[in-house]
């Protein structure tokens, strides 16, 4: 009987399944879906019959424990079977529930929302596939409404509300109940601490120079009888500013909804991070699955490191992908973590230099009475 710590158990319709040659369980912030890959070769008994694992079909709802903690919820994705003579082998990959949110495109009947939050947003479109949002240290104002949020035809679930979590500062991930989470910014105390000479089995880490950045987001609202064409245009902006050592970029972005300042001012901030979260890679293997409190490790966790060797000490890198594996060569767990800045140095909110031509046609346009002539009901319109 093999150690709990050291046990993979898939439980589908009440039958745990365990005992496998080999396991391969993946998280991470991109893409979001958790999923496991389990393969096991089958000796065919005396009378052809051959054991549970050939029993494992795609579509059963699944979940998954790595060393007895729940690691996802799901289903069996994908099986794959081969035979010969005297074996059966038997390779199944599970996906989380999010997968579906993934997939699955939205109906173009429910193409528009007005006055909707991210969150009303997301329980509309992910319904169907019984997948339920769930917010975790969102910022101040992130359930403010959209104004006016189109669907792209065919867009799917996730498109949709990752396109819009930009604008609410949250990043999307899946989580062990099979849930997706809006994640705002974690807890900066790190749940492990990784020492040379102690628990690290191996170890690298790419360190790039930050270059000097400036990503501006550009956006626009609907147009009105009380606005002309140029004041729609680039009616709001958003910038954001990151100061480096190395060469210049400045990304120009284009809102895809009617936005206000407020939201492109968190779409450059977001970006900003997204293009920031690579200055520093690290890639740490350790024995076993779970971590000196129990656990296992998360995605976007904070991780203390310690290495001489790799030139680093910090406490201020963020879990980007887990990945627990199990073969003949033993159990073990591979982190890659990356610097994610939890704000970019400098974000602002200041309208663009508008152009000649705008600058000529920006004056305010007032709506004035119609002038009528005509007795009282009869009025003809000049």
């Amino acid at each position: 009987m093999p150690k709990i710590e050291e046990t993979c158990e898939v439980t589908i319709n009440g039958k745990v399944f365990r005992d496998w040659d080999s396991v391969t369980a993946t998280a991470s912030s991109n893409p979001v879906v958790r999923m496991v890959t389990l393969s096991v070769t089958e000796k065919v008994g005396a009378n052809g019959s051959v054991g549970q694992a050939l029993q494992i079909k795609p579509g059963d709802s699944a979940t998954v424990k790595l060393a007895g903690v729940l690691f996802a919820s799901g289903h069996i994705h994908e099986r794959q079977v081969a035979y010969d003579a005297n074996n059966h082998s038997v390779r199944v990959t599970f996906a989380s529930q999010v997968l579906k949110a993934v997939r699955q495109s939205i109906p173009l009947k429910d193409g528009e929302f007005k006055n909707y939050s991210f969150q009303a947003i997301a329980n509309k479109v992910l319904a169907p596939v019984g997948v339920v949002l769930k917010a975790s240290n969102p910022p101040a104002g992130w359930d403010k409404a959209f104004k006016y949020v189109n669907i792209e035809p065919g867009e799917t679930i996730f498109n949709l509300l990752s396109r819009l979590s930009k604008y609410r500062g949250v990043w999307l991930r899946d989580d062990k109940n099979g849930n997706l989470v809006a994640q705002g910014n974690a807890d900066k105390k790190p749940t492990a601490e990784f020492v040379e000479g102690r628990n690290i089995l191996s170890a690298s880490c790419l360190a790039q120079n930050a270059p000097d950045t400036t990503i501006s987001v550009t956006g626009q609202q609907r147009g009105s009888d009380n606005s002309t064409p140029a004041q729609n245009r680039g009616a709001y902006y958003g910038k954001a500013d990151a100061k480096g050592s190395n060469y210049n970029i400045d990304k120009q972005i284009q809102a895809d909804i009617p936005a206000d300042s407020d939201d492109l001012k968190q779409a450059a901030g977001y970006s900003q991070l997204l293009s920031l979260s690579q200055q520093v890679i690290v890639r740490i293997v350790y024995q076993g699955w779970l971590l000196s409190t129990g656990n296992l490790p998360e995605v976007f966790d904070y991780t203390s490191i310690d290495s001489p060797m790799l030139m680093l000490k910090t406490s201020d890198l963020q879990i980007a992908e887990v990945t627990f594996t199990q073969d003949q060569a033993g159990t073990r767990t591979t982190l890659i973590a990356q610097k994610w800045l939890t704000s970019p140095v400098d974000v602002q909110n200041t309208p663009t230099e508008q152009t000649d031509a705008q600058k000529a046609t920006s004056t305010p346009v007032t709506p004035t009475p119609p002038t009528t002539d005509g007795p009282k009901g009869q009025e003809v319109i000049f």
